[in-house]
C-alpha cells in the first residue's frame, strides 16, 4: 500500500514539467517576520540565562540528616550491646553476634525506609507529577 497522494493526472500520461504536477495547497500561515524575531530573541534570552536552582526543594543529603547520626548511634549501641552482655550464669551468650546483625538489619531497613518517606513526601517530586 503506498502512502503518497494519488496523482490527479489520468493514467498512462506522464508529468512532463514541474509546473503541471500536482500539488496539495497549505493553510495559510499568519506568523509575521516580528513574531518569529521575538520568538528567537526569547529563545536566546532563556539558554543565556544560568540554569536556576531552587533550593529547598529536594530533601536533604543522608549526611546532613540526624537520623543518620541516630542510626549510626544504634548500630554501635547493638554492635557494643552485643560484646558487652557475654555470658550468663550458665555459661549462654544470651546476646550472640547473629542476634545482633539481625536487629542491625532491621535498623538498616527502618534507616532506608524512613529516607525513602521522606523523599516521597518532598515538594519537587509532587511538583514534578504535577508537570507530566
Amino acid at each position: 500500500m503506498s502512502t503518497q497522494t494519488p496523482s490527479r493526472q489520468p493514467m498512462g500520461q506522464q508529468v512532463t514539467d514541474m509546473q503541471s504536477a500536482p500539488t496539495r495547497e497549505m493553510g495559510a500561515q499568519n506568523i509575521s517576520n516580528q513574531q518569529i524575531q521575538q520568538t528567537l530573541s526569547e529563545m536566546q534570552r532563556r539558554m543565556d540565562e544560568p540554569a536556576r536552582r531552587n533550593p529547598g526543594s529536594e530533601t536533604k543529603p543522608a549526611y546532613k540528616t540526624t537520623e543518620l547520626y541516630i542510626y549510626l548511634a544504634a548500630v554501635g549501641g547493638v554492635l557494643l550491646a552485643s560484646e558487652l552482655v557475654g555470658r550468663n550464669s550458665v555459661g549462654v551468650d544470651v546476646f550472640r553476634a547473629d542476634n545482633a546483625w539481625f536487629f542491625i538489619t532491621l535498623l538498616t531497613i527502618a534507616y532506608l525506609g524512613s529516607r525513602g518517606l521522606a523523599k516521597l513526601g518532598s515538594a519537587w517530586r509532587r511538583a514534578d507529577r504535577a508537570n507530566r
